[in-house]
């Protein structure tokens, strides 16, 4: 099973209230957001997929697939199991991603050991890994931003040197014309932008890359549009593989169960 950079964290949130002299403890009240990363087992996307350069020549182009398939237990952790196949130019591959959703955002498993080969060795010992990333945090208002993933290392007490951090921001509501199924449709979707920084050099300035991803409700992610490094962030991973090259992503068919 191949799982690609996946993170993050959840929280719950809790009201008691006590009335007049006698104290009493109600259940813990649940706060309920729209759905923007339906992951029902047996749904299905299809996406278009092309790649241009920095000219805006194509230089390929392919399909992608996302099958929700069922539950599988992973770090103790119960998940969604995620059947991803992408048919790129010439290229085919298929992926497993672990995704599972809490009241408070959506998160994919990650594979530590993967993310570890981006740790130089004198760094390691200092370093605590993260086991999920947080592809979307709820509620998305605005001026709401959270970290994707991020590696540190605590080289001495209160002194942290930064690796590599994915910063996620929601930048609005925006309307989206897409065409599904051969027919125009428009969709109120909510935009999120993704920024990747690499710290190759203490007290430098980052490499950036950055991405853009639109969510509709009850349907999940229909666009993404960035550079290439960031191509299977929409799925629940990070390939390392920095690109000026310019891919995106729309939803041409889908079936919610």
């Amino acid at each position: 099973m191949k799982i690609k950079f996946k993170i993050l964290f959840r929280f719950l949130i809790f009201l008691f209230f006590i009335i007049g002299c006698t104290e009493t403890t109600t259940e813990p009240e649940s706060t309920t957001y729209p759905d923007y990363y339906p992951t029902s087992t047996n749904s299905t996307l299809k996406y278009s997929v092309i790649e241009k350069d920095t000219l805006g020549n194509i230089i390929q182009s392919g399909t992608r697939n996302i099958l929700y398939s069922g539950s599988t237990n992973y770090n103790g952790i119960n998940y969604t199991t995620q059947n991803d196949s992408l048919h790129f130019g010439n290229q085919s591959s298929i992926s497993t991603y672990l995704v599972r959703k809490s009241e408070t955002g959506v998160f994919y498993a990650v594979d530590t050991s993967q993310i570890s080969l981006l740790i130089p060795d004198s760094l390691k010992q200092y370093v605590t890994l993260r086991n999920e990333m947080q592809l979307l945090f709820y509620p998305l208002t605005s001026g709401s931003s959270w970290s994707l993933y991020r590696i540190t290392a605590e080289v001495q007490p209160n002194f942290e040197i930064k690796i590599l951090d994915i910063i996620a921001r929601f930048e609005g509501v925006e309307q989206i014309d897409l065409n599904i199924d051969s027919v125009r449709i428009v969709f109120p979707s909510r935009k999120v932008s993704y920024t990747v920084e690499i710290f190759s050099e203490i007290g430098s300035a980052p490499e950036t890359y950055t991405a853009y991803m639109w969510y509709v409700q009850n349907i999940g992610l229909v666009k993404f549009e960035g550079n290439q490094f960031l191509i299977d962030t929409g799925g629940g991973g990070i390939t390392i593989e920095p690109s000026p090259n310019i891919l995106t992503q729309e939803l041409i068919d889908y079936d919610i169960k």
